[in-house]
């Protein structure tokens, strides 16, 4: 009866002990502390299991009275007692050891004296259906036959009420370490919401992924909207300072994250891993529901990657594609404000070229007939028939010139009666001002519409493609040296198009285009930034000696243009795509 009171007393103790706290560290110290008064403390262990990490994490163990440092081994790879029960959820008491093929864990820290009798239980409620066991505890004797059955009830009833306790504290822990972990993306939040320069974002987002991960190395890669390969941007830890280097479609745990847009978590031993790693976790970068790019961490400092770490990097790469897209647009909008000015200052200065080049110089020639005229008056009166109208002629050139200037900033006829009205008037007005140089200007329009006419189109549209087709007109007459500059327009139900073509001297397109940061002339970056912007083609074809064409492609439909815009479109002088060009986009209907 003394044992036996003494153990109830003890589970009493135990049950109201362990049910009382919600940190393991004390629930595992309460538990051995009550348990020892009942068993033999000098050889026993407190092993938790920890499912996530696959460690076995003997935390509280003395042998022989003598505390152990705690120390962990891999429960998969281990083929102990501790592990036996863990597994089987049973207890399991063995009298002598010796005689069995049973390998008990702390034996192999004293191999020449060996343990004899082993008993141990798991940490298991077998009312919570589903739960797996959450450790063990053990007890050992370097003697023969040391336990009887009733030391396993009683440590079975012990790890039966701890069970519950340790359940419940390591949940507790969880959310304790979930609220944190919310805490700290927070904070991410905020740090990364609080620059708008794109660098500094993305060595933001790499400093809270290597601080909150403890990983060894990383990458951060976006996808080129155009091949939607991947293209390295920074890296952290051991890739810091790697160079740049493009990961293709599909290819790799990375491409495969970029194309499917769901999270991987992969270990060596079971998939090739990117890079030589050993383990990694790439999660996708999603914005708008488009993967914009991939996050991707590699070899963990200490431990496994666990389902938490999965979660914790793809909420970080939530707000970094947020705040990669916020920065992109803060680069864009000051790169717009600086083309608008530069836009705006090549503006003045061709205007202020136009005005000295054209009425300036009419209007001096005007102010010296006249005062020639004023002489004549007074001196030979009879010669005034001869010179006013020459002065006339002055007169009325520079007056029309002005108004042709005047048309060109604000084409009146294109808002009140569109497109073809517009251009008519332009062809009309260029001509008049170049028929001393024997340039023929001609403009074609083709149309399904019933009535023969163009049928009138967004005005965003309508004024961008009267834009494009001056700035095309106004260089070829400037620079081509050509006989003949033709415009077409062409509408079919779903589309317009626009081309102007000339016989001139032609040039090197993609020189051209590599060169313009050196050119103080816009005109071609003009043209393609106009057509992107309202969702159009844009195709450019030259041959040196044989003249140039310049196409523009616009859908119709609103919706088909804001799918398209921002794609640039063709720009080449090669022979095969010149080929290409001149059998269809020029000549045919395909698009």
């Amino acid at each position: 009866m003394g044992r036996e009171r003494k153990d109830l007393v003890a589970l009493y103790n135990i049950a109201v002990a362990v049910g009382s706290s919600l940190s393991l560290k004390e629930v595992i110290w309460r538990l051995y502390k009550e348990a020892t008064r009942s068993i033999d403390p000098a050889n026993f262990a407190i092993v938790i299991y920890d499912e996530h990490k696959d460690k076995l994490i003997f935390y509280l163990v003395y042998d022989q009275f003598k505390p152990i440092k705690p120390f962990t081994l891999k429960h998969s790879s281990n083929a102990g007692l501790i592990s036996q029960v863990l597994n089987t959820k049973r207890p399991l008491l063995i009298n002598d050891l010796s005689r069995t093929t049973e390998q008990f864990e702390i034996n192999r820290m004293h191999p020449n004296k060996p343990a004899r009798s082993w008993l141990g239980v798991p940490f298991f409620n077998a009312n919570l259906s589903g739960e797996n066991a959450q450790g063990v505890i053990a007890i050992w004797n370097y003697k023969t036959n040391a336990y009887s059955e009733r030391d396993l009830w009683f440590l079975s009833e012990i790890a039966t009420q701890a069970a519950i306790a340790i359940r419940n504290a390591n949940l507790f822990e969880a959310s304790q370490r979930r609220i944190l972990e919310m805490s700290v993306v927070n904070d991410v939040a905020r740090t990364l919401s609080s620059t708008l320069e794109l660098e500094e974002v993305l060595h933001r987002i790499m400093d809270q992924v290597e601080e909150m991960l403890n990983v060894s190395a990383g990458f951060l890669l976006l996808k080129d909207p155009t091949t939607e390969d991947l293209t390295f941007q920074i890296g952290l830890g051991q890739t810091k300072n790697i160079d740049y280097f493009r990961i293709p479609k599909g290819k790799g745990v990375a491409g495969h994250v970029a194309v499917t847009g769901k999270p991987m978590h992969v270990e060596k031993k079971q998939h090739p891993i990117d890079f030589h790693a050993e383990n990694l976790l790439c999660v996708p970068l999603v914005l708008h529901n488009q993967v914009i790019g991939v996050l991707e961490v590699l070899n963990k400092k200490e431990g496994h990657f666990s389902q938490n770490d999965l979660e914790l990097l793809s909420s970080i790469a939530s707000f970094a594609a947020i705040a990669i897209e916020n920065a992109r647009l803060h680069e864009s909008v000051l790169d717009e404000r600086d083309r608008v000015i530069e836009a705006e200052e090549q503006a003045r200065k061709a205007l202020a070229r136009d005005l000295h080049d054209g009425p300036v110089q009419l209007v001096s020639s005007l102010s010296m007939r006249l005062n020639f005229c004023q002489r004549l008056i007074k001196e030979s009166p009879n010669m005034l028939v001869k010179e006013l109208p020459t002065a006339m002629q002055l007169a009325d050139r520079a007056v029309h010139q002005m108004r042709t200037m005047l048309f060109e900033l604000r084409p009146l006829a294109l808002e009140v009666d569109g497109l073809e009205s517009a251009l008519k008037t332009f062809v009309e007005r260029q001509q008049h001002d170049i028929s001393e140089k024997h340039l023929r200007l001609t403009l074609s329009i083709e149309t399904d519409n019933p009535q023969g006419h163009l049928t009138r189109q967004d005005s965003k549209v309508e004024t961008a493609l009267f834009a494009i087709v001056q700035e095309a007109v106004t260089n070829a007459i400037k620079h081509a040296q050509s006989s003949y500059i033709q415009i077409q327009l062409r509408e079919t139900p779903t589309a317009l198009y626009a081309t102007v073509a000339d016989d001139g001297v032609g040039f090197n397109v993609d020189e051209m285009m590599e060169n313009y940061s050196q050119r103080s002339s816009l005109g071609l970056i003009n043209i393609k930034e106009r057509t992107e912007l309202i969702g159009g083609d844009l195709a450019i074809r030259s041959v040196s000696g044989k003249g140039t064409k310049i196409r523009v492609f616009v859908p119709k439909a609103q919706q088909e243009r804001l799918k398209k815009r921002g794609q640039s479109g063709v720009l080449s002088n090669s022979r095969r795509v010149q080929t290409a060009l001149l059998s269809k986009s020029f000549n045919g209907n395909n698009h």
